[in-house]
């Protein structure tokens, strides 16, 4: 009852000093009832598909902490250092205020608080930081207040989550993980010495900036300690003489193309009418990255990328990206998006470009779709096309300006990526289906019906030839990319999520025809040769290079991964090699690395997969007459060759069988 008759007379004391000052219209009529809670922005935080955090999104780098899980040994040593009559004063400690208030007077201005934690929480929240009798007015009726709403729990509670620690962190949770990497549940009496003492001087006793003095601070809040009795000497030795360990996690690594990724395209509805969500919604996003394949990513791109030139922005060129999907349910355990985020924060794996000749399987997928097969023959030789509109007739050539002078079966064709024979593919297919391959097969860019369209002629980005190449490693079927599973609110509330959802859009035996071929080009005579000596293991791919060699891509999977690299330079300039030169070796060292732990698979071959030896003079099943070893090739059951060879003097050259004479025809004109 004393205590309360001299607080009421100090507030009258301190009023009518204010009001003869003239400043009592000054002072805020709000009560706390109409000012709490207020709201604070929380942090964003990003977990891996471990469960670890991997980044942090804020305005205010906060993260909401009940009482009961905070240390106790934290909310001991906050006590003692703050305010050592928290529990026995009314809000207001007389001691503290009579002291502050004999050397204010003596100063003429407010030089001394002697705030009490409860104070602290009131100027936190609702008073600016200015040192004038009017805000003390103000803090006193506001505390006086606060006290009779709150228990002293919810009081401390929320000024461990109000008061600023240092280095962003807001609140004790926040700063338990930015200066130690744990839980404010998990620190021991060290570390909740440490953080203790650093509200009254975050920067000053900041550990990670002056460990001496932070060591000081630490020493003097163990000791504030042992007076309260909240400890004893030999724990306050123990402690004196255990070593830190400080958190060295790296903020701003190369985990920012993903998670920059994750806001602007697999999360963007959700900002979209609530863009504060972002930096003060306090959101758990759980994401599909895997840390160790991140890692091989970033370290692969960074070490095995050639520096042409340097830039005017004094960047590296070229660039690249790299972006790993797990065929089976879309997960995107890896996303680089260029060699150093701190540079250039362009992310590359969205860069719209020419994927080359890495665009050709989906002109075979639709032709062997319509029974064709890859024993199937075209001609490789000087040719030409008039494109509708077009004045000039397009007379391309393969890469390097030759050509093959040979009928190059499908196989062939893609395992040596002839332009030749690809465009007259896909000139027979009549144009259309070749886009409509592409577009089911996860291709949304804009594309056109013309001649050019399998050399890659139209851009596309990294993310929709991963995606598309996915449907090949997965039996045919289609998985949308995901890099978020699920977005919870801190407290817990599920606020979205995001299961796979596969689609059967390609023939399971097309698919796997398309994977056999393709793993010939990763073999000694593909395109894609420079993996044969890295990546041992079966694997498929295709490599593309641009016109004028301005890009290059290698897009290609095991049954386990499927990975995607683009190199570029940002200007356009050229490079001077092709795919498979440049961005191959990429691609293999990553899946050596992506795959390391993971037990070898062969891709599974579908029931309607049968296997024929071809006589090679007449392309029909090898007879007894037949002297040559014959050629082994794979059909969709129905559609390999029926006739027997039965020349006498095999090998020679007949007629042409029926079954690909349309294509000798076609080839040949």
């Amino acid at each position: 009852m004393i205590s309360k008759i001299i607080i009421f007379l100090l507030c009258c004391l301190i009023i009518i000093t204010v009001s003869l000052s003239g400043g009592c219209e000054q002072i805020r009529t709000q009560s706390v009832q109409e000012l709490f809670p207020p709201e604070q922005p929380l942090t964003t935080r990003f977990y891996d598909a471990s469960g670890e955090l991997i980044a942090q999104n804020y305005e205010e780098n906060r993260i909401q902490a009940p009482l009961e899980e905070v240390s106790e040994k934290v909310i001991k040593a906050t006590v003692a250092t703050e305010d050592q009559r928290f529990y026995n004063h009314m809000g207001i400690d007389i001691m503290g205020m009579a002291r502050a208030m004999y050397h204010n007077i003596r100063q003429q201005e407010i030089t001394q608080g002697g705030s009490t934690i409860s104070q602290q929480l009131v100027k936190n929240l609702f008073l600016s930081p200015e040192q004038t009798w009017q805000r003390k007015v103000e803090e006193i009726i506001l505390t006086l207040e606060l006290e009779g709403m709150l228990t002293k729990d919810e009081i401390l509670e929320n000024y461990l989550n109000t008061v600023y620690y240092g280095h962003s962190a807001y609140g004790i949770e926040a700063a338990a993980q930015t200066y130690f990497g744990k839980s404010s549940s998990e620190v021991n009496l060290a570390e909740a010495a440490m953080l203790a003492g650093l509200p009254r001087g975050p920067l000053y006793y900041s550990p990670l900036l002056d460990e001496e003095t932070a060591h000081k601070r630490q020493r003097y809040v163990l000791m504030r300690m042992v007076e309260e009795e909240y400890i004893s000497q030999a724990k306050k030795r123990e402690a004196l003489e255990k070593e830190l360990q400080f958190n060295s996690r790296r903020e701003g690594n190369q985990s920012t193309y993903f998670t920059d990724y994750v806001m602007n395209v697999e999360l963007a509805h959700l900002w979209e009418e609530s863009p504060e969500l972002l930096q003060q919604g306090g959101m758990e996003i759980y994401t599909t990255l895997d840390p160790q394949m991140q890692e091989a990513a970033e370290k692969v791109l960074r070490e095995e990328l050639p520096v042409h030139r340097v830039d005017e922005r004094e960047v590296e060129q070229p660039q690249g990206a790299l972006l790993a999907v797990e065929p089976g349910n879309g997960y995107v355990r890896a996303l680089v998006g260029g060699k150093d985020y701190e540079k250039t924060s362009f992310n590359r794996v969205n860069s719209q470009r020419s994927p080359g000749s890495a665009f050709k399987p989906f002109v075979f997928a639709a032709a062997l779709e319509r029974g064709l097969t890859p024993a199937c023959k075209a001609y490789c030789g000087p040719t030409s096309f008039q494109e509708e509109g077009m004045e000039e007739p397009y007379e391309p050539t393969c890469f390097g300006g030759g050509f093959h002078h040979n009928h190059l079966t499908f196989r062939e064709a893609l395992v040596n990526s002839c332009n030749i024979s690809t465009l007259k593919i896909h000139a027979a297919l009549e144009q259309k289906p070749t886009r409509e391959m592409a577009a089911r097969l996860g291709i949304q860019s804009t594309l056109g019906d013309y001649f050019s369209l399998p050399l890659g002629t139209y851009e596309v980005n990294l993310v929709e030839m991963t995606t598309a190449f996915a449907a090949f490693a997965n039996e045919g079927q289609n998985v949308e990319p995901i890099t978020v599973k699920k977005v919870k609110h801190q407290d817990g509330d599920l606020l979205w999520s995001n299961e796979p959802s596969p689609r059967q859009v390609l023939d399971k035996g097309v698919a796997y025809l398309l994977t056999h071929i393709m793993q010939d080009v990763l073999r000694e005579d593909g395109t894609g040769r420079r993996a044969a000596d890295i990546l041992e293991r079966p694997a498929a791919g295709k490599t593309g290079t641009s016109q004028g060699t301005k890009d290059a891509y290698t897009v290609g999977y095991t049954p386990q991964l499927v990975a995607g690299v683009y190199i570029g330079d940002d200007m356009g300039e050229p490079l001077y090699t092709s795919g498979g030169e440049l961005a191959t070796p990429i691609w293999a060292k990553f899946m050596d690395r992506a795959l390391a732990d993971k037990p070898a698979q062969e891709f599974a071959r579908p029931d309607n997969i049968v296997e024929a030896t071809l006589c090679e003079a007449t392309e029909m099943i090898q007879g007894e007459r037949c002297q040559g070893p014959g050629q082994d090739e794979l059909f969709i059951e129905g559609t390999e060759p029926e006739e027997i060879c039965s020349y006498p003097k095999c090998p020679r050259t007949p007629e042409p069988a029926p079954w690909w004479q349309f294509w000798r025809n076609i080839s040949e004109e």
